[in-house]
């Protein structure tokens, strides 16, 4: 709580508020709308100017979730070693899994050249070194001359060596099935071939995999530690920081020489904020790698590979690996047709588009609120003293001397609090300087003249007043 203004003599008299929202100031809209998206996990796009609080909002809004249930394991897989398996556990239960329903949800019929291409290998459609299709009932490719899985329904098509082989050789499966999320819940997909070489196609909705026993052996390994923060914050533009690696290891996948190959897989962004959050700043700057993002908001799924060709780790790949988030993204106005239609439409369709405001009206409540960032500016320094009355004041005139110079507006308030913030530090160094016990106006002004001399770059100078620039503060929307 502010006490009265009559009453506050320095910041020492504010009493800081611990509740995150509850120390964001001037963006009341946006605090609505993330409180609401993040009950019903909806994405956010935050746009706005530089400083006004977005990457405090996102950090706020994880406050909302409840702690992550779920751990992400992988275990070596004896028959493809380059491709680990993924468990995903809930160590605090060991529950039953869900009984399927009896009749599926969904059936249809599709060619088995629609079939997933993992799939289509289990089920002998496909080659699996080239990719070629060809039906189970032969059994090389028809491109490349690889044996394929053979279809053991066809005793007739072996004898003598290929006999012998099919010790090896893995047999072409009537059906497979695949766990997926099917419109927002667990689901299980079964493949089954006909006598007509179609592929019926069923959906079995209400499924829940069986889960894995707690304890771990010595050959697995936590991705995703159940312990983890899943609050992910990125910035850059490389594929690894959001999509995850696989690290190279130049003894390949030999036997007792190399590491395994799920010991080496390096979970992505994605994979991290699993049950959090994905903030991703300045989302313009992933370029193409947003339709990789966008792939896995809608999957709620992404696989972990290599992305260097001449890396061992190329040849290994983990499927399936869960990355079910809510994504936060941040942008400057200026960088809006950066965004990827699609996930901006993405975006939009299941989430919200917020607006923050760059100032707000000169009036005794945004005062107190700005009086308050003061006092929360000096807590988290913790280096810096506090604000008597006339440092309070100066601090004031500041904020409405940015908001005239920066976006045009009289009688108004900056809500640009980074470079606010970063004027107070600035007096406060300059009071720790003279000894001082409090940081009067004078060194308010001598952060002010400091600031000014940086030319260009300074809070006060570095944009000049535009009308494009100067959003209303009811605009919340674009």
């Amino acid at each position: 709580m502010i006490p009265h203004l009559n009453e506050v003599t320095t910041t020492a008299d504010v009493r800081t508020p611990k509740d995150p929202f509850e120390r964001i100031v001037g963006q009341q809209h946006a605090v609505k709308l993330v409180r609401s998206a993040v009950k019903q996990r909806r994405h956010v796009l935050l746009c706005g100017v530089p400083g006004t609080g977005k990457s405090l909002i996102a950090k706020a809004a994880y406050s909302l979730l409840p702690p992550p249930k779920e751990e992400i394991v992988l275990r070596p897989n004896p028959k493809q070693p380059d491709r680990p398996l993924v468990i995903v556990s809930r160590p605090e239960t060991n529950q039953a899994p869900h009984k399927e329903n009896v009749n599926p949800e969904s059936v249809e019929y599709i060619h088995p050249d629609e079939l997933p291409f993992d799939v289509a290998i289990e089920m002998g459609y496909r080659c699996q070194r080239c990719g070629a299709f060809s039906y189970p009932s032969q059994e090389n490719c028809m491109d490349c001359g690889v044996p394929k899985r053979h279809d053991v329904t066809d005793v007739n098509a072996y004898s003598g060596l290929f006999r012998v082989l099919d010790v090896i050789r893995e047999p072409a499966l009537r059906s497979t099935q695949r766990e997926v999320v099917w419109e927002g819940a667990p689901a299980k997909v079964v493949y089954e071939r006909t006598s007509q070489d179609m592929i019926r196609v069923s959906v079995f909705l209400n499924y829940c995999h069986q889960q894995e026993p707690i304890g771990l052996s010595n050959s697995d390994y936590v991705l995703i530690s159940r312990n983890a923060s899943r609050f992910v914050r990125i910035s850059g533009s490389s594929p690894v920081e959001l999509l995850g690696d696989v690290k190279h290891d130049p003894y390949g996948i030999a036997d007792n020489l190399a590491t395994a190959p799920h010991m080496r897989v390096v979970p992505g962004g994605v994979h991290e904020a699993h049950e959090g959050i994905l903030f991703v700043d300045e989302i313009g700057a992933l370029g193409p790698y947003q339709k990789h993002l966008l792939t896995a908001m809608q999957d709620k799924y992404f696989p972990i590979t290599g992305h260097n060709p001449l890396s061992s780790g190329a040849s290994v790949r983990v499927d399936k690996v869960p990355c079910d988030f809510i994504l936060f993204a941040a942008c400057n106005l200026d960088d809006i047709p950066k965004i990827h239609p699609a996930l901006r439409s993405r975006i939009r369709g299941y989430g919200y588009e917020i607006m923050l405001a760059s100032w707000f009206d000169k009036s005794r409540d945004h005062m107190s609120e700005l009086i308050k960032f003061m006092a929360i500016t000096i807590e988290d320094d913790g280096r810096i003293p506090h604000l008597d009355r006339t440092g309070i004041d100066e601090v004031l005139r500041v904020a409405e001397q940015m908001a005239l110079k920066i976006d045009g507006q009289r009688s108004a308030y900056t809500l640009r609090l980074r470079e606010l913030g970063g004027i107070i530090r600035i007096a406060g160094d300059v009071a720790v300087q003279e000894d001082a016990s409090l940081i009067e106006g004078k060194h308010v002004k001598s952060a002010e003249s400091l600031s000014q001399s940086l030319g260009a770059d300074s809070p006060l100078m570095m944009y000049e007043y535009s009308p494009r620039r100067s959003e209303s503060f009811g605009d919340y929307f674009f």
